[in-house]
């Protein structure tokens, strides 16, 4: 493969860009399921499923601001966010049990999207650092790694928590890229959040690309624009063949 000579680093976001959410999605209901058991809740699956939705968006957005936070405690406060939706406070057991449970369905329905394996050997093979540059807690994300044999695969594996940065702060893009060894416009960044991962690439020079893997739409038109957008991974070797 040839290489473009601005192309020297690949930085990959993780959840989202290299494994789907929606894999887990089964796990995380059956988590919800467990919580609401203990606790004595009567609520449909359906119900659990909203209530969930409605707790992690606003403290999302709450913590969305923040240049750094541990991701243990936004899913600890998502949690307990849900509890005052179904009209209970959570105690630590609580939120201790329901990360056992999830921790476990993870580990069962942890898969990566198609292509990703070969993607990234012939990405090394034409001499790209790769790298990972991940909203995640250092255990989350060697856990993930681990599950998805990718240790083997990257150069460099950054959290969040080891940055002391979560996008679309510049810091942790900035660490990613001194590990890289190059300049902001000598890397592609690979992502699947606007708001986050394409909003922080191009504030800080990148070419920011989004993976957008839903075939009924396209990508939203407002908030940051991707300088290119893919639907599957694969495709990211014709991008840098372009390059």
């Amino acid at each position: 493969m040839a290489v473009g000579a601005q192309t020297r680093a690949v930085l990959f976001d993780f959840g989202g860009t290299l494994f789907d959410y929606a894999d887990l999605a089964r796990g995380q209901l059956e988590s919800v399921l467990a919580l609401a058991d203990r606790l004595g809740i009567e609520a449909t699956p359906a119900e659990l499923a909203r209530a969930q939705r409605r707790a992690t968006g606003a403290v999302f957005r709450d913590y969305l601001a923040r240049p750094y936070y541990l991701h243990e405690d936004f899913f600890a406060d998502s949690l307990r966010a849900l509890g005052r939706e179904l009209g209970v406070e959570l105690s630590n057991e609580d939120v201790a049990f329901y990360f056992q449970v999830q921790h476990a369905n993870r580990a069962r329905d942890f898969r990566l999207r198609e292509g990703v394996h070969e993607t990234l050997a012939a990405l090394r093979d034409a001499g790209l650092h790769l790298g990972i540059v991940s909203n995640i807690d250092e255990a989350d994300l060697h856990h993930l790694i681990d599950l998805g044999e990718l240790r083997p695969r990257f150069d460099s594996l950054l959290s969040s928590e080891a940055a002391r940065s979560c996008k679309p702060d510049h810091g942790i893009f900035r660490i990613a890229l001194d590990r890289a060894g190059c300049e902001p416009e000598e890397a592609l960044f690979v992502g699947d959040t606007l708001a986050q991962d394409v909003l922080g690439a191009n504030q800080i020079g990148m070419r920011s690309v989004l993976l957008w893997h839903r075939d009924d739409r396209p990508p939203p038109a407002d908030g940051a624009r991707p300088h290119h957008v893919i639907r599957r991974i694969p495709e990211l070797l014709d991008l840098v063949r372009a390059a």
